[in-house]
């Protein structure tokens, strides 16, 4: 009996698809006419076709007209922007006239002096009690704020006014009133939450405060380090990091300014000391609340510029002062573990690893700067591995030191002994040669130890690496002890040269040596740098020794190379011959 398959259409009725095939993965035929007719629909329903799926439009969104120029201008007066522009404006202007009424009315003779500061502080003082009477309401407190900070800004400077200008008042008693001043300022700003008041205070000071001092004097830096001082204690467990910024820069450029006009040296450098200590000092203390630590750790290293530049005239006595404030920024990168962020003390190690640079390029002459700094990365590649989670930077620094102090011996005077017998007055001498390349091989051994601890994976590597620096080092060393060892330059420098190519081939055997207990890429390492290295040292012996070198020195090198290169061929013959299996030796038949 024949019957139709449930899951194929009648005879005539349309194509007949191949095997069962289902509905959802089945697509109609695309129809003779541009659109479908019930008939055709039903039809392809019926046989088992699915319908063309139709999917739901997305709502089109609502087009907003755009707010009009006045609908703006409206819009910020209601959330008090134009409030707050015209208060900021109101500030500048008023300050600019209390500055007129102390330095210009002066200048032009116009009313007493008495007259002038008692006109300016009493104007001063009603518009800072105004705004603290209209602060009382919470929703006035935009209009209060810019009255306060005229107000205290102004009698800042009738004070500075009477110590620089008339002579008053003298500075103690000048800077003690200005920070009582500053201090009644911030503690409205601190009752009132107010990052704003504080701000307002400081930078008009900042700007306006070298007006009515005549200039940056002592008397200034002395008022802006007060003033930094004693808006400190505002700024604890608030993110206002704006402020400790502003503070920054009102201390460091005045100070920095300072230590280049002033002849002062030591004054300068106290002051220059004193800043580093107050945004060290203010630094851990606003770290923990800050959203952005890092940032308040770099600012406060923004704060030893003016003692990286007073140093310089003190000569020999810039190292204690360098080293007091290197020091005062390791111990904040060392001692905060606990509560200070990574990043944040890595910035103090920046500063106080540039302080240490700094330090050795004042202390030392020309010719033993490059032994200082390789000391000094010496030094940190003993502390990484003691260096907690700043390992890592520390290894960073000394690497960096090593390879500045290397790089500097070479342009100092290495490079230009290892082609003449005679070194330029500018290039130093055999001694600071000798001792430079002695501390550049420590730095270098401990270098590349503290590297290859840190990644043993990559220790064969990094102990090629280390060892080309080496070998660069002992050439300079074995010249440089020649030309000490005897007077005679001409002899000195073919004795040194015999015992450089005489190294160079030591060191190419011991890597070539080494490299047959090594397998895989370290292996492959160890050899090509092994075999570099000897022909590096059979090209000098006869491309520079053969014509620079005579006598018995020449003889010497060309016979301590053969030997070693003799050694070298037995005992790589030796292996391969142990490797090989022999021609005459009968092969092990395998077992059944």
């Amino acid at each position: 009996m024949n019957e139709t398959p449930q899951n194929q259409p009648p005879a005539g009725s349309g194509p007949t698809p191949i095997g069962p095939t289902p509905i959802d993965r089945l697509t109609p035929p695309i129809p003779p006419t541009g659109h479908f007719s019930e008939q055709p629909f039903v039809q392809y329903q019926s046989h088992g076709y699915a319908p063309f799926p139709t999917y739901p439009q997305p709502a089109q969104p609502l087009r907003r007209p755009s707010p009009t120029l006045g609908q703006r201008v409206a819009k910020a007066a209601e959330s008090g922007l134009i409030g707050k522009i015209l208060a900021g404006v109101g500030v500048a202007i008023t300050l600019s006239g209390i500055v007129m009424l102390l330095v210009l009315a002066a200048q032009a003779g116009l009313l007493r002096p008495e007259i002038r500061v008692a006109g300016g502080g009493v104007l001063a003082a009603v518009l800072a009690g105004l705004g603290v009477w209209t602060g009382r309401i919470p929703e006035r407190r935009p209009g209060a704020v810019a009255l306060v900070a005229t107000g205290i800004a102004g009698l800042l400077f009738d004070v500075l006014a009477m110590s620089t200008i008339y002579g008053w008042l003298p500075a103690l008693a000048a800077l003690a009133a200005a920070g009582l001043i500053a201090g009644t300022g911030l503690g409205v700003a601190h009752r009132w939450n107010s990052q704003t008041l504080t701000l307002m205070v400081s930078i008009p000071m900042l700007v306006l405060a070298p007006v009515v001092t005549r200039g940056v004097d002592e008397a200034l830096i002395g008022f802006v380090l007060v003033y930094a001082a004693a808006s400190l204690w505002i700024q604890v467990g608030r993110n206002w990091l704006a402020v400790f910024i502003v503070n920054t820069a009102a201390v460091m450029f005045p100070s920095l300014i300072f230590t280049q006009t002033s002849d002062q040296s030591w004054l300068a450098n106290g002051f220059a000391l004193t800043a580093i200590a107050i945004a060290i000092g203010s630094s851990l203390l606003l770290v923990r609340s800050a959203t952005h630590p890092e940032v308040v750790a770099l600012t406060s290293g923004f704060a030893a510029a003016p003692l990286l530049f007073a140093a310089g005239s003190l000569g020999a006595a810039a190292s204690a002062v360098l080293a007091a404030g290197s020091a005062m920024y390791l111990v904040a990168a060392f001692s905060t573990t606990r509560f200070v962020t990574r990043d944040a003390r890595i910035m103090w190690l920046a500063t106080a690893i540039v302080h240490l640079l700094v330090a050795a390029g004042y202390v030392l002459d020309a010719d033993y700067r490059p032994s200082a700094i390789m000391t000094i990365g010496l030094l940190l590649a003993v502390a990484a591995p003691f260096a907690g989670d700043l390992a890592f930077g520390v290894r960073v620094a000394g690497t960096a030191f090593s390879g500045i102090g290397v790089l500097a011996l070479t342009g100092d005077g290495a490079l230009h002994q290892l082609f003449s017998a005679h070194l330029q007055a500018d290039d130093g001498t055999h001694a600071s040669l000798l001792v430079g390349g002695l501390m550049g091989l420590a730095a270098t051994v401990l270098v590349t130890w503290s590297w290859a601890d840190l990644y043993p994976e990559s220790a064969h590597q990094l102990t090629v690496a280390g060892s080309a620096v080496g070998l660069w080092l002992i050439t300079t060393v074995a010249l440089a002890s020649a030309h000490l060892s005897t007077s005679d330059a001409d002899t000195a420098f073919r004795a040194g040269h015999a015992a450089a190519t005489i190294t160079w081939g030591v060191a190419a055997a011991a890597a070539l040596l080494w490299a047959r207990r090594l397998a895989g890429a370290d292996r492959v390492v160890v050899l090509t740098a092994g075999l570099a290295v000897m022909a590096a040292a059979i090209a000098k012996l006869f491309l520079f020794d053969l014509a620079a070198l005579d006598g018995i020195f020449r003889v010497i090198a060309f016979i301590v190379v053969g030997l070693i290169l003799l050694a070298l061929g037995v005992s790589y013959a030796q292996k391969l011959g142990e490797a090989e299996p022999s021609e005459t030796t009968p092969q092990a038949r395998p077992a059944a």
